[in-house]
């Protein structure tokens, strides 16, 4: 018998977290965090306690009760007992905080399948920021082209394009048939071929179940559905429109499509890009890995990095301004040239615009998406900081994720027998593009 198991991404943004069994095989397909993870609870600086593991997590019922799962660390200030790990392997599908925050808390002796690109963008984020580190694990990494056999079921990882590199779906190959799982996708990306190539293979796979997100399956969307390219030409206009005010942009941190379209569009407007060191590393780690395009801080002038002046540095960070050598600069040097550059400025740095003092209606590109996001601040905090300093928003942006027109599109072409909506708030309006559609309901197996 053959079955999935929901712990997560039922009803709900984010928090995959997918059990697929089959004979011997215990495959978990995920394992996030929702992004309103303990909203109810948690405010600011009032959080879970880390140091107690998973006591906190498991006391507000945040993170389910899963024998074999989790780390002996995590449980030892729990009443729930550690025992030996109990599952074949998590296949994630990106580096995303919603399909990876959970693995912190997972036995580091189940092995990680994850993309070499998501590898690399785990370690580089971890080393930079300690706070988003997730544990040692047994890391198996792999391309598309490539299958894994996990206890004697056959997963097969096909690329697919995401506001994130190295973003996988994956067809599992069940004794009763295949399992089709998209992971977030999106066709108007950069690699928009690579979703039309995961359509493709599960169409002809003949899937008896297709798992599939629907983050923009709602009765309304506020996101247009811009492409990367129309977020460059927008955000050209802006920059020619700023004459010599400084721009500002924020963008999500891991979206290495959006760091290479600022820096073309700082290129075409005849200013430099200036980064902030978290993505100087970043794009120096991902540098090794010759199948993702990105810009080559060593050799690149127009690309600069932002000292933020800190009394204390990491390695890391020594590290990136030894190879950047003399294109490191300070507020003081952005505050006496604003005209000639883009700057990256993160929501969590924006008592920087103290000390470099934009001229009034500088834009501030706001290039995440509206209504979620791992790294951003509530709205009303962020209209304050720009009311402050005389700022003028701008959003532009490319979601990461099909349109609900394009989700139908996609169920239609891929023609599965059954199928069950996750990463979504509206799961009912998936009835609407297919005969046969399973609400998944938590912890309640469905037999395949």
């Amino acid at each position: 018998m053959a079955s999935l198991t929901f712990h997560g991404g039922v009803a709900e943004i984010g928090g995959n977290k997918i059990l697929l069994e089959d004979r011997d095989a215990r495959i978990w397909l995920d394992m996030g965090a929702p992004f309103n993870l303990g909203e109810a609870y948690f405010a600011e600086f009032l959080g879970a306690r880390d140091r107690f593991g998973l006591r906190d997590h498991f006391a507000l019922d945040l993170v389910p009760r899963i024998r074999g799962l989790y780390a002996a660390q995590a449980l030892e200030a729990t009443d729930f007992p550690w025992i030996e790990p109990e599952y074949s392997g998590i296949f994630v599908t990106h580096v995303h905080f919603d399909h990876t925050n959970h693995l912190k808390f997972v036995d580091p002796a189940i092995p990680v399948h994850v993309g070499e690109g998501t590898r690399t963008i785990l370690q580089a984020w971890g080393t930079s920021t300690p706070s988003m580190a997730l544990g040692d694990h047994a890391y198996k990494t792999f391309r598309t082209g490539r299958t894994v056999m996990a206890d004697g079921v056959e997963v097969e990882p096909i690329h697919v394009d995401h506001s994130a590199p190295a973003a996988y779906g994956y067809l599992v190959h069940t004794s009763r048939g295949t399992v089709a799982y998209t992971g977030d996708l999106r066709r108007h990306g950069p690699k928009g071929e690579f979703t039309d190539e995961f359509i493709a293979a599960a169409a002809k796979a003949k899937p008896i179940a297709l798992i599939t997100e629907g983050t923009r399956v709602a009765p309304e969307d506020p996101r247009e559905n811009l492409t990367e390219a129309d977020v460059k030409a927008r955000a050209i206009e802006v920059v020619h429109g700023a004459k010599r005010r400084l721009v500002l942009a924020t963008f999500p941190g891991r979206d290495v499509d959006r760091m290479r379209t600022f820096f073309e569009v700082a290129k075409a407007t005849g200013r430099r890009f200036v980064v902030n060191a978290k993505t100087a590393y970043l794009l120096l780690e991902m540098k090794k890995d010759a199948r993702i395009s990105v810009p080559d801080l060593e050799r690149d002038d127009d690309v600069l990095v932002y000292d933020r002046q800190l009394r204390r540095t990491d390695p890391w960070e020594r590290d990136v301004r030894s190879k950047m050598k003399d294109r490191v600069v300070t507020a003081d040097d952005v505050r006496a040239r604003p005209q000639d550059v883009i700057l990256q400025l993160d929501v969590y740095h924006l008592q920087e615009l103290v000390d470099l003092r934009p001229p009034q209606g500088s834009p501030y590109i706001h290039s995440k998406s509206e209504p979620f996001d791992e790294e951003d601040i509530s709205g009303e905090v962020l209209d304050n900081w720009i009311r402050r300093f005389g700022l003028v928003r701008v959003q532009i942006h490319a979601s990461g994720h099909l349109n609900e027109r394009e989700v139908g599109e996609m169920i239609a072409r891929i023609g599965a027998e059954t199928v069950i909506p996750v990463h979504t708030e509206h799961p009912d309006r998936f009835t609407r593009f297919a005969r046969k559609v399973v609400q998944p309901k938590r912890v309640e197996p469905i037999v395949l």
